[in-house]
């Protein structure tokens, strides 16, 4: 129970970061998807999708993808198809008829005029150039250029923060392709899917679940776009959190009010004022339920931390610390992942959610070492029995449920609802999470608010040689009076 305790201010820090948005992830209800519309197929492994895929696999995936297998098999057998390509006899002539109606249609042009390289893996640049194609779009046109192939699929909605894995799997060609189906094509249609249903490629039946959850998805994502412009937001939340280990639950409340005010071309000058109130009820502790006041204030890449009339400041360089992220793409990313997402609908003004657990996975690996590697263990918290290892977490999220209200066109409400399974310190430990976001206000209208006696705020060093010269002056006067 010890080291549960040890770990609570790393578990406070690990929820703040539980919506943050890269990384590989797992998208078998991808596969699964696209498997129900006869559009994918795994191997007689499975769908191996923890494993890079190859050019030859990408050709079929696509040909698959695009409901013309029959076609291409038929076009094949009928020896109607022009073949250049020398370099698919030795183990590779299952894949001539996938390559073969790609290059007719103008889709692929090979890696030499006369070689494919099948056994090469597919690169997250090339598939998207496949899928761009696909979609209508020419590189030969003017429409993208290969080299810019990632940034056009970005912004057609293809490729995303969570399909563009290194190294690039068929985890990653599950995602994306099922992305794309998402994604409008240049002539016109709603979505692919919806052109393929038309061209009869794809059952009309076994597709309207699908579509129905693509609609009521853009139709979110039209509302969160319009959000997305604000880089200022005043909210109010409640959130609690249970922890348990060994047999024993932690329970921990948090209810705080936040301005926030982010620049996503200076990510140094974010600003953050949150107040409020964290109450924690411990098993074994006499007075059962510990309430802490609570301030927390960022400005000029400095944080303050008021608990308990304990005034602390620490250096903080956000620039520094999430160098590898790109905010401005981030914010202004105008859609949630169609991959990321299990299921959506939509009650009046309500949106409901249930988000693919298993994209978040490396995801929290990639911010949890961010956070945690920027943070040095000073010689006072060594002798406080502070460690590397309490600053390791692992997380296996299990539940991430959502709801939003709308009103006027802007979300004003927001629950979240999620489980997970934990490690940290090397213990294991169950968690939920669960919180309510109301938004007061975006925009213009929000003024970040700061305390005026932020200069009075102490380093950790000077708090501590206060304490010190404190404890000194109270020993001194004992042996004044003796």
């Amino acid at each position: 129970m010890k080291k549960l305790m040890k770990s609570a201010v790393a578990a406070s820090m690990a929820a703040a970061l539980l919506t943050s948005a890269a990384g590989a992830a797992s998208f078998t209800s991808s596969a699964d998807t696209l498997r129900d519309l006869g559009l994918f197929q795994g191997s007689d492994k499975g769908y191996e999708l923890d494993r890079a895929a190859d050019r030859a696999e990408a050709a079929t995936m696509l040909v698959r993808l695009l409901g013309k297998e029959a076609e291409a098999k038929e076009s094949w057998e009928a020896s109607d198809s022009e073949f250049p390509f020398t370099d698919l006899e030795n183990g590779y002539q299952w894949a001539k008829p996938y390559v073969a109606w790609l290059y007719d249609q103008g889709l692929t042009a090979g890696a030499t005029d006369t070689t494919f390289e099948p056994n090469k893996p597919v690169t997250a640049q090339q598939y998207c150039t496949f899928l761009m194609r696909a979609l209508g779009y020419s590189d030969k046109n003017g429409d993208f250029t290969y080299d810019k192939a990632v940034e056009f699929a970005t912004e057609k909605g293809v490729a995303d923060l969570f399909n563009l894995g290194d190294p690039f799997l068929r985890d990653h060609v599950a995602a994306m392709s099922y992305a794309a189906l998402a994604a409008a094509p240049k002539s016109g249609e709603t979505d692919l899917l919806t052109k393929l249903v038309a061209d009869k490629a794809v059952d009309a039946a076994a597709a309207k679940p699908v579509e129905s959850k693509f609609a009521t998805l853009r139709e979110l994502n039209q509302i969160s776009a319009e959000m997305n412009t604000q880089t200022a937001v005043d909210a109010s939340a409640k959130m609690d959190m249970d922890m348990t280990a060994e047999g024993e639950t932690v329970k921990a409340l948090f209810d705080f009010d936040m301005q926030a005010e982010v620049d996503p071309e200076n990510i140094a000058q974010m600003q953050l004022a949150m107040d409020g109130t964290m109450t924690m009820t411990i098993p074994g502790v006499e007075e059962g339920e510990l309430s802490l006041p609570m301030a927390v204030y960022l400005k000029d890449d400095v944080c303050y931390m008021n608990t308990m009339g304990q005034k602390i400041k620490q250096d903080m360089n956000m620039a520094e610390m999430f160098k590898d992220i790109d905010f401005t793409t981030m914010m202004n990313t105008s859609s949630i992942p169609v991959g990321m997402i299990e299921s959506v609908s939509k009650t009046g003004d309500t949106y409901a959610l249930s988000y693919n657990t298993g994209s978040f996975d490396d995801l929290f690996k990639n911010i949890f070492s961010m956070a945690f590697d920027s943070v040095e263990i000073t010689d006072e918290m060594k002798e406080q029995g502070v460690t590397e290892e309490m600053l390791q977490i692992s997380m296996d999220l299990s539940k991430a449920d959502f709801t939003m209200t709308v009103k006027d066109g802007e979300i004003v409400s927001e629950t979240v609802d999620m489980a997970m399974q934990m490690v940290m310190a090397g213990e294991p430990i169950d968690a939920a999470v669960r919180m309510e976001l109301t938004i007061n206000k975006t925009g213009d209208a929000v003024t970040v608010q700061f305390p005026a006696d932020l200069d009075s705020y102490m380093t950790a060093e000077e708090a501590a040689a206060a304490m010190e010269e404190t404890m000194s002056g109270v020993d001194n006067e004992v042996t004044a009076e003796e």
